[in-house]
């Protein structure tokens, strides 16, 4: 392998407690088939596991594959800050230790179009999505929905919740980040979600460009940050949410004065319900159905185990419990 500043891409793999899944996703980066070097970071954010075992594992085996484990639990957006600013790469991309690269070109397509559009600051593909639970994958999400993402400046689309870009898809360039996101302060704030930030933020400054080849995988099922069983985490969550919403509007003053605190904690108290539903928890979603939505069709909808059977199966077949 060539030395690392030659590096065109920095892979990032941030990961905890997933030994089940961590060597089918180093596998499916190091497949990868590319004209250049590439280099993979693994942040182990000090899981208590086997997964720390497997990657040094890996570390020493590959030339091109380095291993930062951590010495405290950082947090998954300051674990995936210092695998970015650990790395060399012109262009920067991620793979949680869950999910996998199915497409063993993903690097070189991302790359030459990025090469292509010196205007984009980040690509993105469509992906498929694995239902841990089911052995079931259903393949090109976004095609096969019919979705066609809206491309350039977007960041509105963004801020808004009109378009949901998976981190697995994306291709950053180094260059726009280094230059405009404040790292260092969302790693010390602990931001809940490391992409959603990062990526309002470079929006601002380039193009956003979706390439409709799927290439990656999505895992869905095992529990996680977003799809927790635990109330308290997720009506934390929406908390954190806010916080973190609030500061990005001190970036943007151009987005008026931060006015959002109500909705986000009746997104917590939604979030808490839907939890509740795939918990089969009829107590509990009595109680998130009047917080979340008082006085409406959807409170009196879990107000006695009929109505409460009916609609959870309605937002199960709906929202993939």
């Amino acid at each position: 392998m060539s030395n690392k500043k030659e590096v065109m891409v920095t892979v990032c793999i941030v990961t905890y407690n997933q030994e089940k899944w961590i060597r089918q996703t180093l596998d499916s980066v190091l497949a990868q088939q590319t004209d250049y070097p590439f280099e993979i970071i693994i942040g182990e954010d000090h899981g208590t596991d086997g997964t720390r075992a497997i990657c040094q594992e890996y570390a020493n085996k590959y030339d091109n594959v380095t291993l930062l484990p951590s010495l405290t639990n950082l947090g998954v957006t300051a674990n995936w800050i210092q695998c970015i600013q650990a790395g060399k790469g012109k262009y920067i991309m991620t793979c949680a230790g869950d999910d996998w690269w199915h497409n063993p070109n993903k690097i070189q397509l991302q790359v030459d179009f990025m090469e292509a559009h010196p205007e984009c600051v980040c690509s993105h593909t469509d992906e498929d999505e694995y239902y841990e639970n089911t052995g079931i994958t259903k393949k090109a999400i976004k095609q096969s929905n019919g979705i066609v993402p809206p491309e350039g400046k977007i960041q509105k689309t963004i801020l808004s919740g009109g378009e949901h870009i998976s981190a697995v898809t994306m291709c950053i360039r180094r260059s726009t980040f280094e230059e405009h996101v404040p790292a260092d302060e969302f790693a010390k704030r602990r931001f809940p979600r490391e992409d959603w930030p990062v990526l309002l933020v470079l929006a601002a400054y380039g193009d956003i460009r979706y390439i409709p080849v799927s290439t990656a995988t999505y895992r869905i099922g095992q529990e996680s940050i977003t799809r927790t069983s635990n109330y308290e985490k997720v009506i934390r969550r929406a908390q954190e949410d806010m916080e973190m919403t609030k500061y990005l509007y001190t970036l943007f003053p151009e987005w008026g004065p931060f006015r959002d605190e109500p909705y986000f904690a009746t997104v917590g108290y939604h979030n808490a319900l839907h939890a509740a539903y795939r918990n089969n928890d009829y107590e509990a979603a009595h109680e998130f159905a009047k917080k979340a939505f008082p006085n409406k069709w959807a409170t009196r909808m879990a107000c006695s185990k009929l109505t409460f059977n009916l609609f959870r199966r309605i937002q199960i077949k709906r929202r993939k419990l």
